[in-house]
């Protein structure tokens, strides 16, 4: 506004000069000697005026992964990707230099000695032990790196943890299986990837709630891999080699290639949890008319790891959480408010199974299993101050 105004000053004083000829210097020089005061004048008055911005550097996020052998890893390691690229586009981030180690707990360990060296200012961690990695996380944390830990618990009480109760997850499927059999019958336990930390916690689950169903007659517990051809080539074997099997408690990746055991070897899929693999709720339909049911409950590869990207990037730009957001967990013997108990407690059921699968195949067909996570404006709610 004041821009304008001295522009209409001068625009009255330079032509007053010209027509009525006042002043000892001839007009060109006047009009000259006018615009390069009026042009200093204003720009001194924009420049004075401008609000003076602290621009926040971008945040460099590494992201230290075990195995990446199975669909559900490497749909969460796309999920990430995505969400970076959002942020990249906000300007809040620059660079995601993400790090697989396989099933090498000492690959990983000098992985994440790696992230930090590099420049990292956060990184996200899926690990391979519960207590290994321990002293190396926390190591990062004492250069001054914020360290999230993702979908599976480890025993620090240092490092922030948003994990998946996996304890729980499994224990509703398996209360749902052994209900669905009648409390009786023969019953086989395929596992996912033996010494992975949520793996540890779901077997726990199913011993501790089989000591409930005395009637129940374990046959042989297998390892799956969360992934369907080592679940089809594990439930093959046990196949042949056990004539009567009325359940089977699963875990996400393997329903599939249990079906296909079950229907190369010619018998009938007893009563089984489902997960959420797109392959796996196609079968579940096609079946439905002739009586298969299931149940299961989401645990979306992007929900835990894009949960902590987006709540650790607003926690190093400034943001604050709630009290009562981080808290101690009983069950991994963790006494420090470090942990995030967010739940992925949907539940798919013969009721909805065909709406979920319908939605999926219309808005993210491509993806191998049903993927979901919260939104920009639904991590922002959580926290109680923002920029």
């Amino acid at each position: 506004m004041k821009k304008i105004f001295v522009w209409i000053l001068v625009s009255i004083f330079t032509f007053s000069l010209l027509f009525l000829g006042i002043g000892c210097k001839e007009p060109e020089v006047i009009i000259e000697t006018v615009i390069e005061t009026v042009t200093e004048t204003v720009v001194e008055t924009v420049v004075e005026e401008a609000p003076e911005e602290e621009a926040m550097e971008p945040i460099t996020v590494g992201f230290s992964n075990g195995p990446i052998t199975h669909a559900w890893r490497t749909q969460m390691i796309a999920d990430v990707q995505k969400d970076f690229a959002l942020y990249k586009g906000m300007g809040w981030v620059d660079e995601l230099i993400i790090q697989h180690a396989g099933f090498d707990v000492d690959l990983q360990i000098n992985q994440i000695r790696n992230l930090v060296n590099a420049g990292c200012d956060m990184i996200i961690v899926d690990p391979n032990s519960a207590t290994a990695l321990d002293p190396v996380m926390e190591e990062a944390v004492d250069a001054g790196v914020l360290v999230l830990v993702a979908d599976q618990f480890v025993s620090s009480e240092v490092v922030y943890q948003i994990p998946q109760d996996g304890y729980e997850w499994i224990r509703v499927q398996a209360e749902w299986v052994l209900d669905k059999m009648g409390g009786e019958g023969n019953l086989v336990h395929m596992s996912g990837i033996a010494g992975q930390p949520t793996s540890t916690d779901r077997d726990l689950a199913i011993e501790t709630i089989l000591k409930d169903y005395p009637d129940i007659n374990l046959l042989a517990k297998v390892q799956g891999n969360w992934d369907p051809a080592a679940a089809q080539q594990a439930m093959a074997d046990t196949l042949a080699a056990f004539p009567s099997i009325d359940g089977i408690i699963t875990e996400d990746g393997q329903p599939t290639g249990i079906f296909r055991a079950f229907e190369a070897a010619g018998r009938d899929v007893p009563v089984m949890n489902a997960d959420y693999m797109a392959s796996t709720l196609e079968w579940w339909i096609a079946h439905m008319e002739e009586g298969f049911d299931s149940f299961t409950v989401m645990n979306s590869p992007g929900f835990f790891s894009n949960i902590c990207l987006g709540v650790g990037l607003r926690m190093l730009r400034g943001w604050e959480l709630p009290d009562g957001f981080w808290g101690p967990d009983e069950l991994h013997n963790i006494t420090t408010p470090t942990v995030a108990h967010i739940t992925t407690a949907e539940y798919i059921t013969k009721d909805n199974v065909v709406e979920i699968y319908e939605e999926h195949i219309l808005t993210r067909g491509v993806d191998v299993y049903i993927d979901r996570w919260p939104g920009q404006e639904e991590i922002n709610s959580w926290f109680e101050t923002t920029e």
